[in-house]
């Protein structure tokens, strides 16, 4: 079998990273990949499990003399973006992806690259395969479906591993070279009340925000974006202080983890006039509030046609200032890791259905315990105001460990390995990570890969000589692990 990158090193290493590239994996489409895994685990004599979720385990005994050091897990996931450029004909179902080396890069023509985190699973099968490696007893969890919410590491068992010590395979030294030592939870709140519909009547107006930059409720949280769901109450609740609103339509958002960036709506007022002059004091009000962080914002009003039905004013006033009393944006900071916000909320989606009023948050936060609190009070709120409640996603956060061994380890082999320093980097997004700690709340981690980019993109790349680096400086760590 011809290999793409032959010439390059480590051979065998970068030969399994072709080999699981010829495996269709994109998310919920890795029963393959994952019975490979596990067959070739077998067939090496290693202790193998899988489970309905296709969370493959293998478990290599610790190296001669090292047998009863405690274990260390290594983890990746098997599944990839699938994405690419409108003129490719790649089927993601059947065809192997179509990888190909350019000046030292790796990369896929017209597809993603699934480097995403195949560098993870060839980085495992190179260690589970090679016997001339120092190291204690390994534990490879290769995990699915992560790109589409952390299912299979939520769904593996905590009795399918033993070790308290990880490394996690899924992500980049970067330039200049940083660890990340922390990562956000989440709590998914889906609130329901049955809409109370009534014949339309009174002189209606229709609003439609637009021109948010939104963003990810994690990466973009900090940023000063408006939130059109927040907004839209906050000039409706304003109209309804000096004439009553009755909400006939209300709707934005799609995603829980996207700032929602625009919403229509169209209400009733008694008093057009007013309402109008209200709506534009208001509206004027957070223009300029804006202009720094969100200077697109625009809110389009016009009077229009009476629809067929709208929500009482009671009802109106319960939605609105509900949705105006739901907490959005940052929350906290965290103190011990400087611009790291530590706790947020989102409010992600309302819509006014026939059947139904659906308000949709997402919480996020890098300690347990906060985020939990943050959950009963969004739920005592929906409470107040009548709204069922519904967990939907609900995810342990990685919390900073100021006394980590692993950390200690990395950082000081790394800088002796490179001569680089290396400095320490916390997101507020939500990483598999933060599932294994809430499994193992005693997991120390450590996370680091290759370099590479253009993740989740056609354009996305791989430095080969990275590949190497990285892959060797694993080896070197694990066999330090055995010296602790």
């Amino acid at each position: 079998m011809k290999y793409v990158t032959e010439g390059y090193e480590p051979k065998k290493v970068l030969q399994y990273f072709e080999d699981i590239s010829r495996i269709p994996r994109g998310s919920t489409n890795e029963a393959a990949v994952a019975q490979y895994i596990y067959d070739w685990g077998k067939n090496l004599g290693l202790d193998a499990y899988k489970d309905e979720a296709n969370n493959v385990v293998l478990k290599k005994p610790g190296s001669a003399g090292c047998e009863n050091l405690p274990p260390v897990i290594l983890q990746g996931h098997t599944d990839i973006v699938a994405v690419k450029l409108p003129e490719s004909d790649h089927n993601f179902l059947t065809d192997p992806l179509p990888i190909y080396v350019e000046n030292g890069i790796l990369r896929s023509k017209g597809t993603t690259l699934g480097a995403d985190n195949g560098n993870a699973v060839s980085y495992m099968m190179g260690v589970l395969s090679d016997n001339t490696l120092v190291h204690p007893p390994v534990e490879c969890i290769f995990t699915s479906s992560e790109e589409i919410g952390l299912i299979g590491a939520d769904k593996l068992s905590a009795d399918a591993f033993t070790g308290k010590r990880m490394i996690n395979l899924d992500g980049g030294i970067g330039d200049p070279p940083s660890t990340t030592v922390s990562c956000a939870g989440g709590l998914e709140l889906k609130m329901r009340q049955k809409p109370e519909w009534q014949k339309a009547e009174g002189n209606f107006i229709s609003l439609f925000i637009h021109g948010l930059q939104g963003g990810h409720s994690a990466g973009a949280i900090d940023k000063g974006r408006g939130n059109a769901g927040k907004l839209m109450a906050r000039i409706l609740n304003h109209v309804n202080l000096f004439t009553p609103v009755a909400v006939a339509a209300m709707n934005g958002g799609e995603k829980m983890n996207a700032i929602m960036s625009d919403m229509t709506a169209v209400i009733s007022v008694e008093n057009k006039e007013v309402a109008l002059a209200e709506i534009a004091k208001t509206v004027a009000d957070i223009k300029e509030e804006l202009r720094v962080t969100d200077a697109g914002f625009v809110c389009e009003v016009a009077e229009c046609e009476a629809p067929e039905k709208m929500l009482g004013t009671a009802q109106s006033k319960r939605l609105i200032q509900f949705i105006l009393a739901i907490p959005a944006g940052v929350r906290d900071m965290s103190f011990e890791i400087e611009n790291l916000v530590l706790n947020s909320n989102n409010l992600a989606a309302v819509h006014l259905r026939e059947d139904e009023i659906f308000v949709w948050t997402m919480g996020r936060s890098g300690d347990d315990s906060r985020q939990a609190a943050m959950g009963e009070e969004v739920k005592a709120m929906a409470d107040a105001f009548g709204y069922s409640v519904e967990v939907g996603s609900n995810f342990n956060g990685w919390k900073y460990n100021p006394a980590s061994k692993m950390r200690e380890l990395h950082m000081r082999l790394f800088e002796e390995t490179f001569g680089q320093k290396m400095t320490i980097n916390a997101g507020h997004g939500g990483l598999e990570c933060g599932v294994f700690c809430g499994k193992e709340p005693e997991m120390d981690i450590i996370t680091f890969g290759p370099r590479g980019g253009g993740a989740h993109t056609p354009d996305e790349w791989l430095d080969l000589k990275s590949f190497k680096e990285i892959y060797e400086y694993l080896c070197n760590f694990l066999a330090e692990l055995t010296k602790e």
